[in-house]
């Protein structure tokens, strides 16, 4: 960025331009009334003159040897033509339309000066009082007798002064060079005062300011000037001093922070350590628990097809055996939804996405949940779009997504419900997916717990005379495995009127890219 002009140019340039248009306006008026004042001291020596020869009446002509340019014109010459005369055809008409007017004054420069030509009107009164033969006729006329006090005649005196043209210019240029001298002090003057004052105070502050800016935190200007620039020079110190206070404390934090990271990254890697011993036992705790289970099931499974066949067979025995093979069912399915939340987060889950059709999906769903269903007279109400096309994901994944939902639909369903399965084509940020969804007319669930159902080992009635079991890993795991596949999943629900789970699924599965770590850090920054 370009630096423009400093302070003290700046300074300098403004007062000098103020300066500069205060003095030519105060200059200004004697600079115009320096001409007038001359124009009126010439005009009052002719009017002096003119009432000198009006009141004498004599030669004034000639004055110690000098021609004095005094003539009188008659009223009856002027008005005969006999005079080609402007200024007294001016000055004529002026006193003949104000008869209160005695003088009329003009200035005419020429090449020897300024000519100053005055008029001084004669009438009756005075015609009288200076009759004089010997230079003009002054018969007087019937015809004129008559009236007040008429115009008889004009004095013109007619004076070229290059004395006062030159007194004129000579003052002019005393002006002038006295409104440059005012300035040229008075810029010196206020830059001296400025550069002791303010500037020199300014640039050491500046100087500070940068030494600081280069990292000299100790650098201090203390400035001693008796003035505001002396609290501002006490408050930046001030501020220095705050400065190297908080960098020390944050030494002493960013110290202190070093060993809790150094700490915190020693008990992380003892965490991860720790959540991957565990996934794995929990994995393979699942897996061996199941190999002896399954003989449970298996034989519990057995006894109850003997019990049922035997005639004589006790009936609690039966009740007993049916007891004993939902309990190890209900306890399979809690250690398969263990062993599928080990396996996510030991990250030993894996893809096989290939083309499904959705609608085989759902009608193998609904024969799988037929028996459940039918168990409390449930009904189940499928609808699939026509347009609907098949979709790139992993047929298993998608299916235990939606068994879960199926099953939970079941679970909290009341007898004698119905159970609607959903599935059309939508678009989720430009991109067609298929929404599937399965609505019950179960209890509902607040909207305070629509998100958190989602979290692991969490349930609308988590006391422990809930009615219904359960793990709280079903929908978490359905959460999980969505995010595998590039789909969503959610719910929609109000308090008595039921619950909608559906699941969004991409029409192309696309595979999820991780960004490096380092261009994480540096786009969040």
């Amino acid at each position: 960025m370009a630096r423009g002009p400093s302070l003290a140019n700046k300074c300098q340039i403004l007062f000098g331009g103020a300066i500069l248009v205060i003095l030519a306006g105060a200059l200004g008026v004697p600079w115009m009334r320096l001409e007038q004042t001359v124009d009126e001291s010439q005009r009052e020596m002719s009017r002096q003159l003119a009432e000198t020869w009006v009141r004498n009446g004599f030669d004034l002509n000639r004055s110690e040897g000098i021609p004095i340019p005094i003539r009188v014109v008659t009223v009856e010459r002027i008005e005969e033509g006999g005079i080609a005369d402007l200024f007294v055809e001016q000055s004529y008409r002026q006193f003949v339309a104000e008869p209160k007017d005695e003088e009329f004054f003009s200035t005419v420069t020429s090449e020897n000066g300024v000519v100053y030509r005055y008029a001084h009107a004669l009438r009756e009164s005075q015609w009288r009082a200076i009759q004089d033969r010997q230079f003009v006729d002054f018969a007087p006329h019937a015809s004129e007798l008559s009236l007040g006090d008429p115009l008889r005649a004009i004095l013109v005196i007619e004076r070229t002064s290059a004395f006062a043209a030159a007194q004129i210019q000579a003052n002019r240029w005393y002006l002038v060079v006295g409104w440059v001298v005012a300035v040229a002090l008075a810029v010196v003057v206020f830059s001296l005062i400025l550069t002791k004052l303010i500037f020199s105070p300014v640039r050491r502050l500046r100087a500070s300011a940068e030494r600081v800016r280069r990292g000299e935190v100790h650098v201090r200007s203390a400035l001693r000037t008796g003035d505001e620039l002396e609290e501002l020079s006490r408050a930046f110190d001030g501020m220095l001093d705050e400065v190297n206070s908080v960098q020390t404390s944050l030494r002493s934090m960013n110290e202190s922070l070093d060993l809790k990271v150094v700490e915190l990254s020693e008990v992380n890697v003892g965490l991860f350590e720790s959540n991957r011993l565990k996934s794995e036992f929990l994995a393979n705790v699942s897996h061996e628990l199941r190999t002896p289970l399954n003989s449970i099931i298996g034989f519990a499974e057995l006894l109850e097809e003997i019990a049922r066949a035997d005639t004589h067979a006790d009936p609690k025995r039966v009740r007993y055996i049916s007891n004993i093979l939902t309990s190890a069912r209900m306890l399979l399915d809690m250690i398969n939804e263990l062993l599928d939340m080990a396996k996510i987060e030991a990250g030993r889950m894996s893809l096989a996405v290939v083309p499904v059709s959705v609608a085989d999906i759902l009608e193998g769903l609904e024969t799988i949940m037929r028996p459940q269903a039918m168990a409390k007279q449930i009904t189940f109400v499928a609808t699939v779009d026509k347009e609907l096309t098949s979709v790139e994901t992993d047929p298993g994944k998608l299916q235990q997504i939606l068994y879960n939902f199926l099953s939970n639909a079941v679970k909290f369903s009341p007898a004698g419900g119905i159970i609607r399965i959903d599935a059309k084509p939508i678009g989720v940020d430009a991109r067609p997916a298929v929404r599937i969804s399965v609505s019950d007319e179960g209890e509902g669930i607040p909207a305070d717990l629509q998100e958190t159902i989602f979290e692991k080992f969490r349930q609308v009635d988590a006391s422990h005379t809930k009615v219904h079991g359960g793990t709280g890993l079903g929908l978490a795991i359905c959460r999980e495995l969505a995010q595998m596949l590039g789909s969503t999943v959610g719910v929609v629900s109000e308090l008595g009127r039921g619950a909608t789970f559906f699941v969004e699924v991409p029409v192309y599965f696309r595979v999820k890219e991780r960004k490096p770590l380092m261009s994480q850090s540096e786009g969040a920054r």
